[in-house]
């Protein structure tokens, strides 16, 4: 039997030239309504310069360019050009030097389209292909120019040689035009800039956000070059969709067959705060988040789907809660982000409720207290490997800008790298002048914080800044603070440990499921801005009223301060958030009233008068303290001048005061004199002997 050879049908070779002017000029979105034709029009009527066309319009117009497309970015988009130009000169002539400075670019607005693609899936198949990327800017360059084509005269003949520069180092000509000139050595010829072509360039460095990241995986990160008109479009902590394709770059080791691949950007799209997730909200989602907050207790619900696997601590992931409804900031004068600062004994599940919280949030980041620098929390200036030049670097208060940022282990920061968020907790910016660099990025982020005690266990007895030994300034910038101390008690540590033990058999879940509570929180968040009622205002004030007033002038107490008043303004609203309301109402304020009791109660409660003394957070001591503290100096000084200053035996210094002055005991008052002796009021110029120092 003889195979009878079948005929070869030959494929037509696409004007794909054609096929993209038949596609700006005849698709129709709207029936009889050329959608890129008009935009065309209106580019030439205003005196724009960049066609954007979506990939899904090519897609429904001619799926073979759309793939063409997509599989040749670069190539095809040069065709894209000319057509965009072809059609752009029937208004007007266009001089073959300007063409340059008209774009066409590509976006998308399918969220499930094939050209999508997360960092960390990015390999040598997508080489050279049109990708569509969404990240963090966490480095930015300065704005460089860039040569693309150069233009070189011969010393020898002065003929003018034209020369593509695709590579970082600048290529000259191997040999003069003319065959009779003997011209071969760079040394040759002469560079001619004003006859050669530029461009405004830029790279940056994208990172997969934090949301997007796998449990116990490294951030994958990659180059981008911006160019034209996508420059200075963007800083460090912006979060961005990028449309371009990969490309590949030898590596500066020679002999080397290892590349560096980067992303020559098409189109850049900077995402808002508004937008905390890239996604958008469905009829389906909207439906069953407005049916949630319908719910009676929908914010003890919350709540309780927050960490449900730790018994208890409802006050503490009541605040967590709030936090991650606190914000966006609407008004510039005024914070919006609640912070958190969780303190107590160790094992209390602190840690487990913060990562929970973080989780949850639709823009979140998690630190630890121990790993983390003051640039690694803030911002950084470091040297671009390629262009040897100064660059920003944002750190997790940046990259957490309009979410919540989760320190663990806050008490094992060094100092100095605790200082370093002051400013964000506060002003929710982050300044940075390092290295003739100069700028101010968006920190509007949320900090919840857990601390341990320094002595290992809390005491009751002292105050918060001398159980964590945390400066006063910055406890003083937290919203709320919850003491929590692993006190014995039969019946709720039977409680505990039955929970703990039938844990896993129960399968516990959430109350409302960890997908529908982040679009809810991310909702609410987007659309609310709930504002206070007069009943809820006049709430307010009664109750910074009657604190104020609480206790008599002589004693000096102060239970509340002004600070206080704009942190219940801020609690509220994220309470009313949490019902999807667009009131603040008395009873919400209510609510937010005992949790605010709690904390003061937990902070400024003094065990030696029984009252609020919120000096214990912003003084570091007990008005009580600080007044015993003067008495017993101005006591000690009557001493040491009756004494004519001469050094004295501190066992009868402690005896005399013990006996003059009441309510001083021997044991305080020997600790009050090596607290002086250790802070400088005092000195022992010989063993067992104390003196005032000269200052004194």
């Amino acid at each position: 039997m003889v195979d009878i050879p079948q005929p070869q049908v030959q494929q037509v070779p696409i004007d794909k030239l054609q096929k993209f002017e038949d596609f700006f000029r005849y698709f129709e979105d709207t029936p009889g309504v050329s959608k890129y034709l008009n935009r065309i029009n209106e580019i030439h009527s205003k005196g724009e310069d960049t066609l954007i066309f979506l990939f899904e319009d090519l897609l429904k117009q001619d799926n073979s360019l759309a793939d063409l497309l997509e599989a040749d970015p670069e190539g095809m988009l040069d065709f894209a050009h000319e057509a965009f130009l072809n059609l752009l000169k029937f208004h007007e002539v266009i001089p073959r030097e300007r063409e340059r400075d008209y774009f066409v670019r590509v976006t998308t607005k399918d969220e499930k389209s094939n050209l999508f693609h997360a960092l960390r899936d990015l390999r040598s198949k997508h080489n050279g292909r049109l990708l569509w990327l969404r990240g963090i800017v966490i480095r930015t360059s300065d704005l460089k120019v860039r040569l693309i084509d150069a233009t070189f005269r011969c010393n020898l003949c002065g003929a003018e040689i034209r020369i593509l520069q695709l590579g970082r180092k600048m290529v000259y000509p191997k040999r003069c035009a003319k065959e009779k000139c003997r011209a071969k050595n760079n040394s040759d010829f002469q560079f001619i800039p004003k006859d050669s072509k530029f461009t405004d360039y830029q790279g940056i460095t994208i990172q997969e956000c934090p949301e997007d990241l796998p449990p116990g995986m490294m951030p994958r990160s990659i180059s981008c070059n911006l160019t034209d008109s996508l420059v200075d479009r963007v800083k460090p902590g912006d979060r961005v969709r990028i449309m371009g394709d990969k490309r590949l770059l030898i590596t500066s080791k020679e002999n080397s067959n290892l590349m560096t691949s980067y992303i020559h950007v098409n189109n850049l799209e900077l995402e808002g705060l508004d937008a905390e997730e890239h996604s958008e909200f469905t009829p389906k989602d909207v439906a069953e988040i407005l049916e949630l907050a319908k719910e009676p207790g929908i914010q003890r619900k919350i709540c309780l789907s927050l960490a449900p696997f730790i018994y208890g601590k409802e006050h503490m992931k009541m605040a967590c809660a709030l936090s991650l409804f606190s914000g966006p900031k609407r008004n510039p004068l005024e914070r919006e982000s609640i912070h958190v600062l969780l303190v107590g004994d160790p094992g209390l599940g602190k840690s487990v409720i913060i990562k929970d919280a973080v989780r949850l949030a639709p823009r979140g980041v998690y630190t630890s207290g121990k790993g983390s620098s003051a640039v690694g929390l803030t911002a950084t200036v470091i040297r671009d490997p390629d262009t040897d030049q100064w660059t920003l670097e944002a750190g997790v208060m940046v990259l957490a800008n309009g979410g919540v940022a989760g320190i663990d282990e806050f008490d094992k920061m060094e100092t100095n790298d605790r200082s370093a968020i002051h400013e964000v907790l506060e002003q929710q910016t982050v300044s940075i002048a390092k290295a003739g660099i100069v700028a101010t990025l968006k920190a509007e982020t949320a900090v919840i914080a857990a601390a341990n005690p320094h002595s290992g266990r809390y005491d009751t007895y002292k105050t918060p800044t001398q159980n964590i030994k945390f400066p006063a300034s910055l406890l003083s910038r937290f919203d709320l603070i919850f003491v929590d101390v692993d006190k014995p008690n039969a019946a709720e540590d039977a409680q505990i440990a039955e929970f703990i033990l039938n844990r896993d058999i129960n399968a516990l879940s959430r109350p409302i499921t960890e997908v529908l509570l982040r679009k809810y929180i991310q909702y609410a968040k987007k659309y609310c801005n709930p504002q206070l009622t007069e009943e809820a205002k006049e709430r307010i004030k009664a109750f910074y009223l009657m604190l104020r007033s609480s206790y008599d002038a002589q004693d000096a107490i102060v239970s509340i301060f002004a600070r206080h008043v704009d942190g219940l303004k801020r609690l509220g609203k994220a309470y009313a958030k949490m019902a999807l309301r667009d009131q603040v109402t008395l009873s919400d304020i209510n609510e937010i009233l005992k949790i605010y009791e709690k904390f003061l109660k937990d902070t400024g409660y003094d065990e030696t008068t029984g009252k609020i003394d919120m000096d214990r957070i912003f003084v570091g001591q007990s008005r009580s303290q600080i007044n015993k503290l003067d008495k017993l100096l101005n006591r000690l000084r009557e001493i040491f001048e009756e004494c004519k200053g001469k050094p004295l035996e501190r066992d009868a210094v402690i005896q005399i005061l013990s006996i003059d002055e009441e309510g001083l005991d021997k044991k305080y008052i020997t600790g009050a004199l090596e607290e002086l002796v250790h802070d400088g009021t005092l000195y022992e110029p010989k063993t067992g002997f104390i003196k005032f120092t000269k200052k004194e």
